[in-house]
């Protein structure tokens, strides 16, 4: 009775945590798993005569493993799933659980666990149905943690409830994980164990540099204004608030974002269409929305964030919750802002965003699942999906990455998705689209930046299997090249006193790189000479337009940035100067760390130059000899690359987007030379 009512108190008390698991004790959330991927399993006969199937992994053979029925498929009382329910018990007894088929219809209350699996061979064994069923290790471990002492609790985890081997099953299953999440009372997001947590601990010189920082700048802080987070403690069974800015919580952040499960592709869609989520990390439990309004508002302020990661994947996952509520979402637009994330399945890189797009209009037509189809296929028929109903090329428009494609077989013209261009060059809480052609902006903010094409619409058209057929002209060709801007690397490793000296060591070594690389860019560019570019601007002012793609004029925090670049390279000393801008700018958050120049347009790219006197900023793949075509349905302009002999109808190579000065607003398009060409 006692234990009851603390119970109930303490519910009361912190009605955002939903998990109260062993009061008194310590709570271990656990990494679970995040991949709808095939793994081999035995095939039995139920008897009934149906075909069954062993539950998870092939590891373990000796045990009598769980066999699954099939969901009932009847289409009267809606779609089935299965819900866990696990069984009470203590700290170290065994798991033990049930499986319940029920229509996703009906009144269901249960939550929704969001985790990443880690090793896959990692794994072990609870007792579900009364028999054994292999899940991952950490999954067990989190189970064992949420469980009550004196009663079930309905969940529904990914692992457990979709039979992993049934690919029919899983196909059908995914199409409603959207369902499933935002049905879901809330969404508990397992982050890491405490004894994971342990790994994060950082030596004596880090805790007392961040501490000595964090109590000076606390000075300068509103303090009534800061907002307040709640943290429920499993160790000693209480809640509290901490402010943002405390020691107590600052090093909380730096473990928390750091954890793996912020880079997985599933986890976009579970938190973004849930009503609530609570993450889990250690011992500690944190609301989701505090820990977003906490971190908005440390973001306000200029503050020296050495010491914490970078915010794109936390600010990105909590942006797409905003588009799916407004019903703002397009697919490619989806596809894009997301291409950091990882899947084990490269097919989930397409699958775990489907459901973020709204299809009920009719406009846009769900994606097929198919595990038993090819990477490649899937690939090429969403690829033309989202050309038909965007009536656009802005599909060819995509930030560059240094890691090329490793499926020999795609077209150029098909993104291949599976690539994560992560990046932790930066600690921007949020920002613009990262393509030339803007496509991540959603649907409602659809005003294009630039229209080389002057706004021309496209209908998809093949030719043979792969050739995809558009309309353009070549307007002119590549003469030289400027080297690839790879970035500016910022130290994040704060562990140890090694550590930091390793990262800034890198830091100064790719700043130097940099530094250049933009006087080589200035070179190309002849931004020295005295003569005029073709829109009547000095020559360093058409420069500095290519470098911020025609921002310059619109965000003063990216002509500061660029006028830090230049006077870095203006001067005999300039890599002195270098270091010393990067090191002061770097103590006080300056625009020079900031998203808006390297992780925006110029990253993994390079100046060009044409043949006739324009400049550019062009793919890393772009080489001399290269084309700048112009076409119907494309805001921007294209690189291309003739794969034979012939003009017009010959067949090219897509390399990628440009940027180049004085044509991104239609200026050098004629649709009287527009000519088929066959992008292969």
């Amino acid at each position: 009775m006692q234990l009851a009512a603390r119970h109930a108190r303490l519910s009361i008390l912190f009605p955002c945590s939903l998990a109260l698991p062993h009061l008194g004790k310590r709570f271990d959330p656990a990494l679970g798993w995040h991949s709808y991927r095939s793994i081999p399993s035995q095939v039995f006969r139920s008897q009934r005569g149906e075909k069954t199937h062993t539950g998870f992994n092939p590891f373990c053979r000796d045990f009598s493993t769980l066999r699954y029925n099939p969901l009932d498929s009847s289409q009267s009382t809606g779609p089935f799933i299965r819900l866990l329910e696990l069984h009470p018990g203590g700290a170290s007894s065994q798991v033990e659980a049930s499986l319940k088929e029920v229509s996703l219809s009906s009144e269901l209350e249960y939550e929704a666990v969001s985790y990443c699996w880690g090793d896959p061979k990692d794994v072990s064994t609870i007792l579900c149905n009364g028999q054994q069923l292999h899940v991952p290790r950490r999954l067990k471990v989190a189970l064992r943690n949420m469980r009550y002492l004196d009663r079930t609790r309905m969940l529904w985890a990914d692992a457990i409830c979709i039979n992993q081997s049934d690919n029919a099953e899983k196909e059908s299953q995914v199409q409603l994980m959207r369902t499933i999440f935002s049905n879901a009372q809330r969404t508990l997001i397992f982050l890491g164990d405490a004894e994971e947590k342990q790994t994060h601990k950082m030596s004596k010189f880090a805790l007392r540099t961040i501490q000595f920082g964090l109590s000076i700048f606390k000075r300068r802080v509103d303090l009534l204004a800061s907002p307040q987070v709640r943290v429920w403690d499993g160790n000693d069974g209480r809640c509290r608030t901490v402010a943002p800015f405390s020691y107590e919580f600052y090093l909380e952040l730096i473990g928390m974002l750091r954890m793996p499960w912020f880079q997985r592709a599933w986890v976009v869609q579970e938190v973004a269409v849930s009503a609530k989520a609570t993450i889990f990390w250690g011992s500690s439990q944190y609301d989701w929305e505090d820990v977003i309004q906490s971190l908005k508002f440390m973001s306000q302020f200029n503050f020296p964030l050495a010491f914490i990661v970078t915010l794109e994947n936390i600010s990105t996952i909590e942006e797409e919750r905003t588009f799916y509520r407004k019903g703002q979402n397009r697919l490619n637009g989806v596809l894009l802002r997301h291409q950091r994330c990882m899947a084990t399945d490269p097919r989930d890189k397409i699958y775990s965003f489907c459901g973020l797009v709204d299809t009920s209009s009719g406009h846009h037509n769900p994606v097929r699942i198919s595990y038993e189809d090819d990477v490649g296929t899937i690939y090429r028929e969403v690829a033309l999906k989202i050309l038909g109903e965007d009536q656009s090329l802005d599909l060819l428009s995509r930030p560059p990455s240094l890691a090329g494609s490793r499926m020999n077989n795609l077209p150029s013209w098909v993104p291949d998705w599976s690539i994560s261009s992560a990046s932790t060059l930066t600690y921007a809480w949020g920002h613009g689209p990262l393509s030339l052609a803007g496509a991540e902006l959603p649907s409602a903010q659809e005003t294009p930046r630039f229209s080389a094409s002057r706004g021309a619409k496209y209908s998809p058209k093949l030719s043979g299997a792969d050739a995809l057929l558009v309309e353009g002209h070549q307007f002119d060709k590549i003469v030289e090249i400027g080297p690839i801007f790879e970035g500016v690397q910022i130290p994040h490793t704060v562990r140890s006193l090694p550590e930091i000296a390793r990262e800034w060591k890198r830091c100064l070594s790719t700043l130097y790189r940099a530094r250049n690389l933009f006087v080589r860019w200035q070179q190309v560019a002849d931004v020295r000479s005295h003569g005029l570019y073709i829109t009547g601007e000095t020559m360093r002012e058409a420069f500095l337009q290519t470098l911020s793609a025609a921002e310059i004029n619109d965000s003063e925090r990216v002509r500061l940035e660029l006028e830090l670049w230049d006077k870095g390279t203006s001067f005999p000393f300039g890599l002195m100067y270098s270091a010393f801008v990067l090191v002061r700018n770097f103590l006080t958050n300056r625009p020079f760390l900031l998203f808006e120049i390297q992780g925006r347009y110029a990253l993994h790219r390079r100046v060009v130059r044409t043949q006739g006197g324009l400049l550019g900023l062009a793919s890393h793949a772009t080489e001399v000899g290269d084309e700048v075509v112009i076409c119907k349905g494309s805001s921007v302009p294209l690189i291309m690359r003739r794969c034979g002999e012939g003009e017009g109808e010959g067949e090219v190579r897509l390399i990628g987007d440009a940027y180049v000065h004085g044509i991104m607003r239609g200026e050098a398009f004629d649709d009287d030379k527009c000519q088929n060409i066959l992008i292969k």
